[in-house]
């Protein structure tokens, strides 16, 4: 039986740092596949596991560099409104992205949870690790970016309820989502 795991990491300071956002492990064969980590499709689990999340305008894609096998953008962001935690005016956030990308063609893997952020539009990011006060040479690492489709006041009433409600189940860091099943071929 082969095993592929995935594991997708944390920045600080512009380099890599210790602790990961998630992973999966998918078994060869019959058997079952898991994704290890926080649910980041439930916006309690969200607000639960991240430092803070904030509604945000991106100013400018500052920064795309490929490193050890994965690529990464850090964009300069604008604070809209600091929805849990401490947000600096403006401040650098960093995200993975696939590799190969360009300016207007950064691309994630699962766009609708990690949205590219995209100069001039406004978004709701979580960060899960990094400094989120602006001060020059920081940055902070984004492991959640969702268009903010309900505008400004709508984002802050439904993340103000959320915040206030928490999750109904315990958040953990263990495995929320496991099927069973055949798995394709993984190598």
């Amino acid at each position: 039986m082969s095993v592929k795991a995935r594991i997708g990491g944390c920045l600080a300071a512009g380099a890599p740092a210790a602790g990961a956002a998630w992973f999966t492990v998918a078994a060869q064969g019959p058997g079952a596949h898991a994704v290890c980590g926080p649910d980041l499709s439930r916006d309690e689990v969200v607000a639960a596991k991240s430092q803070g999340v904030a509604v945000v305008e991106a100013v400018e894609n500052a920064r795309y560099r490929e490193e050890g096998g994965s690529a990464y953008l850090t964009t300069r962001v604008k604070t809209l409104d600091t929805l849990k935690g401490e947000f600096g005016a403006a401040l650098d956030v960093t995200q993975g992205v696939k590799n190969g990308g360009a300016p207007g063609r950064y691309a994630t893997e699962d766009p609708d949870r990690y949205a590219v952020l995209e100069p001039g539009s406004q978004y709701v990011i979580a960060v899960q690790s990094g400094s989120t006060t602006g001060t020059a040479g920081t940055e902070a690492w984004a492991w959640y970016a969702e268009p903010a489709q309900r505008g400004l006041a709508g984002e802050r009433e439904q993340w103000k309820q959320v915040l206030a409600t928490g999750p109904e189940d315990p958040v953990t860091g263990g495995c929320e989502d496991v099927s069973a099943g055949s798995v394709g071929e993984q190598r």
